[in-house]
């Protein structure tokens, strides 16, 4: 793994993600650059999915926020944001097993949310047209 600050001018490998910079959500990972991220460069897909994995689990906990700093615009140091990932690293390697099974749950309510994301939508789309036709 090798982080890096994001340029548009470098090349994109196929085994890259992205972990915000700035903000109060700093750390949060991305499949998509912009302009204010880091890079993250893995050397295979499964060490890609697993750091995402973590830094969104990292992220989530708020490990991030203690190292979090600047009184206007809010941000994170590369240092910092690796050391805190690296830390992490070590200790999921300790236990592979334990981390391979809470990511598959973590997949599995990530995807329940997502739909009941969109079915929440869909009521909120069902409460508008419904006013929209007695209003009308």
């Amino acid at each position: 793994m090798r982080l890096k600050t994001y340029s548009q001018k470098n090349s994109k490998s196929a085994f890259e993600f992205y972990l915000l910079s700035k903000g109060n959500n700093a750390g949060k990972p991305l499949e998509n650059p912009c302009p204010n991220c880091f890079t993250c460069i893995c050397k295979d897909d499964q060490e890609k999915e697993q750091l995402f994995t973590l830094c969104f689990g990292l992220w989530q906990g708020g490990y991030f926020l203690p190292f979090i700093t600047g009184s206007v615009i809010p941000f994170i140091r590369l240092d910092d944001l690796s050391t805190v990932i690296k830390t992490a690293q070590i200790k999921i390697n300790e236990k592979p097993l334990e981390f391979e099974q809470s990511v598959s749950v973590i997949k599995t309510l990530n995807q329940h949310s997502k739909i009941i994301e969109s079915q929440v939508k869909l009521n909120k789309e069902a409460k508008k047209a419904m006013l929209y036709k007695l209003l009308r």
